[in-house]
């Protein structure tokens, strides 16, 4: 059983120090692999539905999918800068992220010891279904202004961006050997992308930087850039 001693900012009442067990807080039975099929059986169903619907899309609407893949990218700043990191009501994402995958994780104890560990890092298989409630006003209006092709275009934008997330967050977890059995680990780029990931888990720094999981976009424009 991994523990690992985390350090606290004093902030909302936290004890200075914790001693944290990552397997105290993994439910029995969980399963990885259960929960990324889960994930991709959801992903697979809603891209379904975005084909489609984009089978019908003009080419001028394909252009329309930076402007989504940049909203997307502001959207994933926003949550994690706000609901992740701050304990707004019903605090739920707070409770997981800031008091639970940040205790897990630290900047000096970023890598899984097993495999079980990535249920402290993946969402929950079913966010995908309320991110899509969250965004379907976004997918309708995109249909009403240019008809059902543009709404396919946006929902498989999404669908993309949200497993982009999920793959790159566990990827920066993983250790430095498997990453580079893999070939990922020798790209430039995947390990600036990691350093940008793991100085976030600074914890006296968390809260106010690199809140970009994917592309540092909005992090660089709203001045929450940090190396």
């Amino acid at each position: 059983m991994t523990r690992a001693n985390a350090t606290l900012p004093n902030v909302g009442g936290l004890p200075a120090a914790v001693s944290f067990a990552r397997a105290e807080h993994i439910p029995a039975g969980y399963s990885p692999w259960r929960h990324m099929a889960l994930t991709l059986a959801l992903a697979t169903g809603l891209a379904t539905l975005g084909l489609a619907l984009a089978s019908r899309a003009r080419a001028a609407d394909w252009l329309g999918l930076p402007v989504f893949l940049v909203i997307a990218n502001f959207i994933e700043w926003m949550v994690h800068r706000n609901p992740m990191h701050r304990p707004l009501r019903p605090r739920l994402l707070y409770k997981n992220h800031a008091q639970l995958h940040h205790l897990a994780f630290t900047d000096a104890n970023m890598v899984i010891d097993r495999t079980v560990d990535l249920g402290l890092i993946m969402m929950p298989w079913y966010t995908m279904l309320g991110l899509f409630a969250v965004a379907s006003p976004m997918m309708v209006l995109a249909g009403v202004l240019r008809g059902p092709g543009l709404a396919g275009v946006f929902l498989l934008g999404a669908v993309g961006y949200f497993l982009c997330y999920e793959t790159l967050h566990a990827l920066y977890h993983l250790p430095d050997a498997t990453l580079d059995r893999a070939g990922i680990g020798r790209l430039r780029a995947f390990r600036r992308l990691q350093a940008h990931h793991r100085h976030h888990h600074i914890l006296g720094r968390m809260a106010a930087v690199n809140f970009n999981v994917t592309v540092p976009l909005m992090d660089r424009l709203f001045g929450t850039l940090e190396k």
